[in-house]
């Protein structure tokens, strides 16, 4: 009688545990499930990531070396991480455990293997492997131009630190990215492709450094009759709308090369 009480005690103390450790993955507030269904109704992930406008950028938050540990957070972003929890977030339904599988399948090459060397450190390596997998479409109008990148930014960042990282894993991702063509809009002729482009489409920032692919990212908004960037903002140091239009905001950053654009392939 005192085992089978015992055994009982012992279920009752593991179920708890289960339950306290479901109970702690939860991410999405009801408000912001309300958000996200009305995002979809519409069509329109803008009116999803608007929700985090004022929230605080934060750089570097993700792991430096292995062991890599997942970062979830809905109230800190980089310009990437923005991209990835927004566009994670509406794939989700509000679904707690489908927003973190989203989130694992944006982020990473291989999602059941989770390091530092599988993390998509190069935007270029996520939107080519989200292409493949039909999430994104790429968007290439006729003045496009292709580039040679060396991306070696990582590898040789990394190099000298010592850190727990395989520097030959990332040199292989990096070889393979610069055996691919880099193909991106130049400033000037931004504003000749205006009129392609769409509410929600994701623009990168190309980088003019021949190591690194871009530096920033967000998402295109149309207001006051041109387009804007809706991103998280390490100027700004918040999630905001940037104050200059698409055009004025590359003349303002003359590190950029140009631009690369991506439609989500729910946008109709």
């Amino acid at each position: 009688m005192m085992l089978n009480s015992l055994r009982l005690l012992i279920y009752i103390f593991f179920f708890l545990q289960i339950q306290a450790g479901k109970a702690q993955e939860k991410w999405i507030p009801m408000d912001l499930q309300s958000r996200i269904a009305l995002a979809k109704k519409n069509q329109n992930h803008v009116m999803l990531a608007e929700y985090f406008l004022g929230k605080p950028y934060v750089a570097i938050a993700l792991s430096a070396e292995n062991p890599e540990k997942l970062y979830l957070s809905l109230e800190d972003f980089d310009c990437v991480t923005f991209i990835e929890n927004v566009m994670s977030l509406y794939q989700s339904n509000g679904q707690d455990s489908l927003f973190k599988k989203n989130l694992i399948h944006w982020r990473y090459s291989k999602p059941k293997d989770i390091r530092f060397e599988t993390r998509q450190h190069y935007f270029s390596a996520a939107m080519r492997q989200l292409i493949q997998d039909g999430w994104i479409v790429p968007v290439h109008p006729s003045e496009e131009i292709q580039s040679i990148k060396s991306f070696t930014f990582l590898s040789q960042y990394y190099l000298p630190k010592g850190k727990n990282i395989s520097i030959a894993d990332l040199e292989r991702v990096e070889k393979k990215l610069a055996s691919e063509p880099f193909i991106y809009i130049p400033s000037a002729k931004v504003k000749s492709i205006l009129s392609s482009l769409k509410e929600g489409d994701i623009v990168t920032f190309v980088s003019k450094r021949i190591d690194l692919d871009v530096q920033h990212t967000g998402f295109l908004t149309f207001r006051k009759s041109n387009w804007y960037l809706l991103h998280a903002s390490q100027e700004v140091k918040k999630v905001c709308v940037s104050d200059k239009n698409l055009v004025e905001y590359l003349k303002s950053h003359p590190s950029f090369l140009g631009i690369q654009v991506f439609r989500p392939n729910f946008i109709k």
